[in-house]
């Protein structure tokens, strides 16, 4: 090894040695002292230009690509702190990363696989200026994937923005709650996350119990009693009827009890679960609901309509709050003592105003309530919320954005990360090179595998984003919480406008950007409206240029139609193989019954018979 205090006289007498690469990832050889090489040819120079032309078009800097230094990175040596990337380019990274440590199969595929080998991937520019892929499989897992869960909690953000204004504008009044359990650093998310929202149940195999709709049961975790508890929900009238021996009926009935429910004018509620973790206490999961409240129901919250609303007194608050607080602590404490939040507080001005960590509570009644303002400041940046109709409109999507948009919210310094942070983070380390006190977050690579991986264990198969039944109906929004839809708001996403122009590339040209983690230049170059340069992209990287088609408007959407009907028979297609399966499964089933049961009526007519 080179001493710190050699000469220039001692190195120069050393062999070559290796320099830069060049951007198409070849290894340049330089003598030392003399003028480095930048590029490997003339090829590798003109292209050069080429992507030059639209850097300076579109005003970025593409920087990396990958691991590998272009002519427009910084110098070696040590780099400084990164500077703010924008969102869409931190998702990316942190989607790549997700590739790599995912022990989920389309979490690995995420961004990477081509739907419809035959067509390809559009990347395409749209009206408003932004660039979009289309043709790529997405995993839409709304937990673990940064760019899923920006285009899923979009949608629902969306959905929950138009109730809420529904609602205010109808009379009634939204509870922000935030549910949250005690916790340390020793505390397994596991553990913790079936305290809250509840485990799976097993069958004396070990098997998952299913429900009617094949999907997994789960035995109640807090917030599903919170739900159900007789005190809140009461008690409908029931109707008991029985025969006497002398075949005279008797039937008693139990009148009607009112819970809580019915005080506060309970209609429904929207439950957004949402998990941090920080350096001193370890993992942090919580629920942010926001309650439905102030109707006069006709029937059930589930099955009923609402006939009006009301305003609910203060003293019914405070019942169904104090009710809440006790409620949560007794079932956490049932799970495990160790979750039990405290129901009391000595410090002096503190906002839970001595009652306690476990569960915070703010009424909104209108845009100008200061409660709703104070809830609301989080989301929207110190704007304040005004008297007018655009202002509550605002205030209802503020409440909606507080809600459901943790893809947007970020950990308290170094000492506490959201999950998509630990991805950040590795990026930082892992692909970024930055030293440990400059990458976001903290901890070591090592433990932020190990973390992820908990993480994913603990979620996966939970949902994130649930309404109690009924509540869309009361608002006039159709839909559910299903994968399905998740999947939906994925993809609409992507092709909700119209394409001005862009590039279809082949799946082999398109695996070439994968690998050189190139996506990101791509979108820029695209986004300048320079296609051919995408081409001279793809044959830096080592690929080939012709497998790269500039079109037009009208040409991408005529590529466009291709796709989607291809991608429409192939669903089909899965469809119709699924019931095929499900058809043969059931008759097998069926089978095997018919030959048991063949089996035991020959063995019984078999046995010997005995006479009394």
């Amino acid at each position: 090894m080179t001493s710190v205090r050699e000469t220039s006289a001692d190195a120069l007498q050393r062999p070559a040695v290796p320099g830069p690469r060049c951007r198409c990832g070849t290894k340049i050889t330089h003598v030392p002292g003399k003028v480095p090489r930048t590029y490997c040819s003339d090829r590798c120079r003109k292209a050069a230009k080429r992507a030059l032309a639209y850097a300076d078009l579109s005003g970025g800097n593409p920087g990396h690509l990958g691991k590998r230094t272009t002519e427009f990175s910084e110098s070696d040596g040590p780099k400084p702190p990164p500077a703010v990337v924008k969102p869409d380019i931190r998702r990316w990274q942190g989607r790549r990363i997700l590739n790599r440590v995912s022990g989920i199969t389309a979490c690995r595929a995420c961004g990477r696989s081509v739907l419809d080998p035959d067509t390809g991937v559009i990347v395409g520019r749209t009206t408003r200026g932004y660039v979009v892929t289309l043709g790529v499989a997405r995993c839409g897992r709304i937990w673990f994937c940064a760019q899923c869960s920006a285009a899923i909690r979009t949608g629902r953000t969306e959905e929950l923005k138009t109730a809420a204004l529904r609602w205010l504008a109808a009379g009634g009044i939204l509870i922000a709650v935030v549910l949250t359990a005690r916790h340390n650093h020793t505390t397994r998310l596991a553990g913790l996350s079936d305290a809250l929202w509840g485990a799976p149940l097993l069958d004396a195999k070990g098997a998952p119990v299913l429900d009617r709709s094949d999907r997994p049961r789960r035995a109640p975790g807090a917030y599903q009693r919170m739900l159900s508890d007789p005190a809140f929900y009461g008690r409908p009238e029931g109707v008991n009827r029985w025969t006497l021996k002398d075949g005279t009926r008797k039937e008693s009935i139990r009148p009607e009890v009112e819970g809580i429910r019915h005080r506060i004018g309970y209609a429904g509620m929207v439950r957004a679960s949402e998990v941090t973790r920080s350096q001193e206490a370890g993992w942090h999961p919580h629920v942010n609901g926001l309650l439905f409240a102030g109707a006069t129901l006709l029937g059930t919250p589930a099955k009923g309509a609402v006939t009006g609303y009301f305003d609910p007194s203060d003293s019914a608050l405070e019942e169904w709050e104090d009710w809440l607080r006790a409620l949560w602590a007794r079932s956490l404490k049932a799970a495990d003592p160790s979750f039990e939040p405290s129901t009391k507080c000595g410090v002096n001005g503190c906002k839970c105003r001595g009652k306690g960590h476990g569960v915070q509570v703010t009424v909104i009644r209108s845009a100008d309530d200061v409660a709703l303002v104070d809830y609301l400041t989080k989301v929207q940046d110190g704007k304040p919320a005004g008297a007018s109709v655009q202002q509550d409109l605002e205030a209802a999507g503020g409440a909606a954005m507080e809600t459901l948009r943790a893809d947007n919210k970020r950990g308290r310094g170094r000492k506490s990360m959201v999950p998509f942070q630990m991805l950040y983070r590795l990026w930082d380390l892992e692909a970024e090179g930055l030293d440990e006190d400059q990458a976001e977050g903290y901890g070591t690579a090592l433990q932020l595998r190990a973390w992820w991986a908990e993480y994913e264990q603990a979620m996966a198969g939970r949902r994130a984003i649930e309404w109690t039944r009924g509540l869309r109906l009361h608002v006039g929004l159709t839909g559910d919480d299903s994968e399905e839809r998740d999947m939906e708001f994925v993809y609409e996403q992507a092709a909700r406008e119209p394409l001005t122009g862009g590039v279809v590339m082949s799946t082999t040209a398109y695996s070439t950007v994968v690998r050189g983690m190139a996506e990101p230049e791509v979108e820029e170059i695209v986004s300048a409206g320079i296609y051919d340069s995408v081409g001279d992209l793809v044959y830096g990287l080592g690929g080939l240029a012709g497998h790269v088609r500039p079109l037009t408007a009208q040409e991408i959407a005529d590529v466009q139609e291709h796709m989607a009907a291809r991608m429409l028979a192939q669903r089909e297609e899965r469809e119709r193989q699924a019931r095929i399966d499900k058809f043969e499964a059931e008759r097998e089933l069926t089978k095997q019954l018919h030959t048991s049961l063949a089996t035991l009526l020959l063995r019984l007519s078999e046995a010997p018979r005995t006479t009394a």
